[in-house]
Formats: structure tokens, sequence, C-alpha cells
């Protein structure tokens, strides 16, 4: 509502003033105006109309079914200690508590919530991202970083790594690429070889799902304590690495070049599997249908 993260698609964008005054009451009567229309609410990133607890009590009390989806830093603490993770736990646990349906992104938020019902990956139009791809001849091996929030993505440590490889690849090209828009993004994406993702997670995000879509080799830190979590971990197809053994990992893939197509080629099975969207649009209907059991 009022804004699209990170340049992503949207089918209907509420635009409100940006006066906060203006916006609440705008926010306010449109929500009482299509309150009768719908009887399942699924919120994102913990936003709401309004007020959050009101606004939460309100469909409660109304009994309209209230389906929430955790995606990442809504939840997960920042270095800041004090009111900034406090507010984000209380909220938290406002959406948990009267929640019918909690649904996590990915087991990398497992400890973050104070509840949850189920895992439902990122979802994606693989054939569409697939499409993107079209042959290349190119002379160097691509390697792509493309962080949303530099500080939790590890950026900082690969910046060192492929300063350090530069000197010593000819045969491969780094780049770091932020504040793009979204489908320019996915075209640079389409370019490369090896997408770098998060390593200080524990977990990949939606860009590595964009990039197996395409059929690339995603790097990332998956904590092993993470696997238990969901029915895919022995088809994972990216390389566990971390910031430690970045470089070396690196390297391993640099020196065997004939591998990458292969690997690439078990990406895009695995996004096929698990990241269509059609498949996770019907994971989300049977949630919505578990509300009423």
């Amino acid at each position: 509502m009022g804004k699209i993260r990170y340049d992503m698609p949207v089918d209907i964008l509420l635009e409100f003033s940006k006066n906060r005054f203006l916006s609440f009451w705008q926010r306010f009567f449109y929500f009482w105006k299509i309150l009768p229309r719908y009887d399942i609410w699924h919120f994102n990133y913990m936003e709401v109309f309004f007020f959050y607890p009101l606004n939460l009590f309100i469909l409660k009390i109304l009994g309209k079914k209230v389906v929430c989806t955790f995606r990442g830093s809504e939840v997960r603490p920042v270095e800041k200690t004090g009111w900034v993770n406090l507010e984000k736990r209380m909220r938290m646990n406002f959406f948990c508590f009267f929640a019918d349906k909690i649904v996590l992104t990915g087991p990398f938020l497992v400890d973050y919530v104070s509840r949850f019902d189920t895992i439902i990956p990122y979802g994606r139009d693989v054939k569409t991202l697939a499409a993107l791809v079209e042959g290349q001849n190119k002379q160097k091996i691509v390697v792509l970083h493309a962080p949303s929030q530099s500080r939790i993505k590890g950026t900082e440590h690969i910046k060192k790594v492929f300063r350090r490889l530069r000197k010593f690849s000819p045969q491969a090209e780094f780049k770091i690429i932020q504040g793009i828009e979204h489908q320019k993004l996915l075209r640079e994406i389409a370019k490369a070889d090896i997408i770098i993702d998060q390593l200080l997670v524990g977990w990949y995000g939606g860009l590595a799902a964009e990039a197996m879509a395409m059929g690339k080799v995603v790097m990332a830190f998956i904590n092993p304590s993470y696997l238990q979590y969901v029915d895919f971990a022995a088809d994972l197809p990216l390389v566990n690495t971390n910031i430690w053994f970045l470089e070396r990992d690196l390297k391993d893939l640099l020196a065997h070049p004939e591998d990458l197509k292969l690997r690439g080629a078990e990406s895009q099975k695995f996004a096929y599997k698990y990241h269509d969207s059609r498949k996770i649009a019907k994971q989300y209907l049977a949630i919505y249908g578990s509300c009423y059991e």
C-alpha cells in the first residue's frame, strides 16, 4: 500500500497521501469500505491499514480470518538494541496472537517468531524468468552479487574476495550491483553465470530463487540447523559457502567452468519444482482453506 518493495510488480497499488495524518484517515475509511467484501485478510511484512492492534482486533471481532506471512527484516532483529527490536517483537507477537495462520518464507525466521504454521518458499514466475536468458558468447565468466541490504548480505566480505580474485582470475568478471530497479536487475542476472546471494542470514533469498529459475549457479550460506524445517533439503542445489570459505569455493567453481552448465540445470530444475508461483499459489489456497477447519 503506497509503495512497492524493491520495485517488485503488484496487481493493485493503493496510493495514499504523504501526510501521515491524512494518510491515516484515508487508510481507515478505505478499510471500512472494503471490509464487507473479504472474508480472509492476508498481510505481508506486518503491514496493515492503520494502527495494527486495533486493525487486527476489528477483523477478529467481525469473524474475519487473518493470515500473516513473515518475510524477513520485519521480524529479524537488527544490530541496534533497545526500542527498535522491542517494537519489532511486540508487533510480531500481536500478529501471531490474532492471526489464524502464520506463514514463513524460509526457516531462517523460525528463531524470531513465537509461532508459525508452515513454511512456503518464495514464489516466482519461473517460465518468464527462464525466458530472459539468451545464448551468449562471452569471453569471461560473470560473477554477480546484488544485495538489497549490504549489512545482512555479507557484502563487505564479498567485496574483499572480489578484489583479491580480480588479480588472480582474469577469466572472470566480478560485479556488485545495487540500487537499480527490479527489471534491470533481472537482466543483469540473466547475463551472469554465478550469483552470490547472502552469506550471513543462513538461508537464501528471493534473488537466489530468481537466479535459479534462470539456470544460474547460486552461492549462499545455508545453516544446517534450518534444513530440518523444509522437505526439500536433499534437493538444494546451492553451493553452501560462508564468509570464511567463499574465496576457496569460488576459486573451485572458476577452475571448473565446464561444470557450470550442469550445476545451472540443477538450479533451474529446483526452481521449477519448489518456487513456481503457480505451485506456491496452490499452497496458499490450502492455507486459506485450513482457516475454516
